[in-house]
This record gives C-alpha cells, sequence and structure tokens, in this order.
C-alpha cells in the first residue's frame, strides 16, 4: 500500500507532535501523517522541563496548556550569582510587564497532552512505525515503513530524538563535543515556600540551578566532575543537604531535603546539516545543548515555528523554503550556542581577572536594565530583544 502526503513527520515525541499541530493549523488543507516509533500510552518521562515564555504561550495557543500543565510553577524571578566572586544579579517578570519568566513543567504530563490533542487532531497518526527505508523521487520521498506500507511525502521531518536512526538513513552526521562534568538530577524540598524564585549559582565545575516544583520543592540541576557526583550519591541525606545548601548559599533559604534522582553526561552535539532534499531535521535530532539557561527543548519549538514560517504549501519540501529556514536557524543556534558554551568557559575560569570582570558584569546587570532586557528576552524565547 502506498499512501501519498504533503508532509511526514518521524516521531511521537515532544518535538514531533508539536510540529504536527503547529503544521496543521498552518496548513489546515495538508496532508500530514505522523510516525511515532512507540506505541500505547506514553511513557512516564519524570523530567523537569524549564519551559520559556513564548514555549509556554505556543502550547497554548494549540491548546496543549491543559489538565496537569495549568499546576505548573511560574518563574517569576531569577536570582543568578557566582560562587566564587561576589556579583549577583536578579530578573522579575514584573519588569516586563509579564505574568512569568516562564514556566516549568513536568516531561510526562506535556507528552500527555501533546499525544491528546494529536489523538483529536484530523491528521493521521500511524504507531509502532518505524522508517526502514528511504528513496528520493522526482517531487518526492519515498518512505518504506516496517509495517509494509510505503509513504510519498513532499517532505521529512526528522524529530525522533538524540539518537534519530532516520537522521543516520539520510546521511547527516553529528559533530559531538563532551563536556568533563556530568549533570547530577535531584528534588529539593525548601523549609519555606520558594514564591516563585528560581536560583542559577555558577561554580568552578559548572552551573547549578533549583527550578521551582509545587510550592516548596524544586528540581536541582547541579553540573560537577564525574568523581564528585558519584561522592554526591553515595554521601547520607544530611550530607546531601549540606552540599546542597553550601553551593547555593542563604539565596534560596534553608533545604530541608535533597531526593537525588539521575546523574548524566553532557555534551554539545550538532547536526552537519539540518536540511537535505526534501528533509529537516529538528529539536534534539538535531542539536543537543549544555543544560545551563534551559534552552533546549525551546531551540526545538523555535525550530517547529521558523519551518511553518517558511516552508510554502505551493511546495512542501522546496528548496527555497528550506534554504530560508536554515538560514534563520544557523543564526539562532550560533546565538544560543554562543550563549550557553560561553557561560559554561566564562563562569568556570578561575583567573582572578576573570572572576574581577564577572563579578563587575553581575552587578552591572543588576544596576542597569538596558543591559539586562536583551538577555531576558532571549531567555524567554522572543525574538526581539526590546
Amino acid at each position: 500500500m502506498r499512501r501519498n502526503v504533503d508532509i511526514a513527520i518521524s516521531g511521537g515525541g515532544l518535538t514531533g507532535c508539536l510540529a504536527a499541530l503547529v503544521l496543521q493549523r498552518k496548513f489546515p488543507s495538508a496532508e500530514i501523517v505522523l510516525l511515532d516509533q512507540q506505541q500505547g500510552p506514553a511513557k512516564q518521562d519524570p523530567r523537569g522541563l524549564a519551559l520559556a515564555l513564548r514555549t509556554q504561550q505556543v502550547l497554548a495557543e494549540h491548546g496543549v496548556w491543559q489538565g496537569e500543565l495549568l499546576q505548573s510553577p511560574a518563574i517569576q524571578h531569577i536570582h543568578v550569582s557566582d560562587a566564587n566572586s561576589p556579583g549577583t544579579t536578579t530578573m522579575h517578570a514584573s519588569q516586563e510587564n509579564l505574568p512569568a519568566l516562564g514556566y516549568v513543567a513536568m516531561a510526562g504530563a506535556l507528552q500527555q497532552e501533546l499525544s491528546k490533542r494529536c489523538t483529536e487532531a484530523t491528521f493521521a497518526h500511524l504507531e509502532g512505525v518505524q522508517i526502514t527505508t528511504i528513496n528520493a523521487e522526482d517531487t518526492a520521498l519515498r518512505l518504506g515503513l516496517n509495517n509494509g506500507e510505503q509513504i510519498a511525502t513532499k517532505l521529512l521531518i526528522v524529530a525522533e530524538g538524540s539518537n534519530s536512526p532516520t537522521r543516520t538513513k539520510l546521511g547527516i552526521a553529528m559533530q559531538q563535543e563532551a563536556y568533563p562534568q556530568v549533570a547530577v538530577a535531584a528534588k529539593v524540598r525548601f523549609a519555606k515556600q520558594h514564591h516563585n524564585w528560581a536560583f542559577e549559582r555558577f561554580t568552578a565545575e559548572g552551573p547549578a540551578a533549583l527550578l521551582p516544583q509545587g510550592k516548596h520543592e524544586a528540581a536541582l540541576v547541579w553540573c560537577m566532575h564525574q568523581e564528585n557526583a558519584q561522592q554526591l550519591q553515595a554521601a547520607n541525606a544530611a550530607d546531601q543537604v549540606r552540599a546542597v545548601q553550601n553551593i547555593f548559599g542563604a539565596a534560596p533559604g534553608r533545604i530541608a531535603e535533597v531526593e537525588y534522582q539521575a546523574t548524566f553526561p553532557l555534551q554539545l552535539a550538532m547536526a552537519e546539516r539540518f536540511i537535505g532534499y526534501r528533509a529537516v531535521v529538528l529539536g534534539n535530532a538535531c542539536h543537543t545543548l549544555h543544560p545551563v539557561a534551559g534552552q533546549g527543548y525551546n531551540l526545538g519549538v523555535r525550530d517547529i515555528l521558523d519551518l511553518a514560517t517558511n516552508i510554502t504549501a505551493s511546495d512542501f519540501g522546496g528548496i527555497e523554503g528550506l534554504n530560508r529556514y536554515q538560514a534563520l536557524r544557523k543564526r539562532d543556534y550560533a546565538e544560543i550556542v554562543g550563549l550557553t558554551h560561553g557561560l559554561v568557559a566564562v563562569f568556570s575560569n578561575q583567573e582572578p581577572l576573570w572572576r574581577n570582570i564577572r563579578s563587575k558584569g553581575l552587578y552591572a546587570l543588576r544596576a542597569c536594565s538596558v543591559l539586562k532586557k536583551p538577555l531576558m528576552r532571549k531567555a524567554m524565547g522572543f525574538r526581539s530583544l526590546w
């Protein structure tokens, strides 16, 4: 059986599902098929995701911000500090006349709502299928599936995640650079309410962040060397609390409890190319970032928005639209990779000159909203810096 479609999206995760919903709204007459490798209820993902304000707005616009997501804590204040210099700065949603700088959503809850919306949508949603072959035709790509079906699509969108097999079939390699640290994930409980504050603390080994969850809880992501992560994991409960309190100091208030969850490696990975003949890779299939500044999923959402803006219904996989998309994404990738990679490098440098520069820089941001505003706008996922 051969099915002819305008757009085929491979990957039914957070990025693939949202791409299907965004493109259906932008092109209501398009024939879209979502190829989901998973079957049945979505697996529960325990991660807490930092969503930029623009990302939350996109989810709300497409009817996804429902159910458990409505209880997602808003980030109304951010406190940024350096463990090795006295400078600090703060950011507040009220400075932008906004209800929040971002939100912290549980990945499992987000996947549940995205999958629900996709089930209700008019496009085809095939579960338990994988692309086994890809062949180029004059005006389409012919996809062979593991169920024996064939699909001819004008545009193939690959959103399968960082270990994408379809990206490999397209001959797209990844440039990868491992960081010398790992990230420790844990849940933290405060003695008092956090009042929607998030905390970013830069240390000699890497950044540590506390993202609000519930009224007294926060998600901890702490980057450190592997041996120190092992020691922290093996420590007793009191020593784990003491270690987290020592790294953040007094700013977040007293920490009452720490529940270790997992340790995972860190890397910077970028696809050597992210468009091809009638194909595009996006989300984690295209890029993996350091978790500092929490830009990972938000960057994938901007992939989707730029793609929807630049392809056309006259030829969804036309090279002109894909080239426009590529130019925009290259610029955004360069800015975000420069921000995340640069923050890690600058704040881990312990030379006295750099400590002094960091201290003065944080004080300058605290004192001058004109300097701070572009950084806030970028962190919130907006294109305009003013």
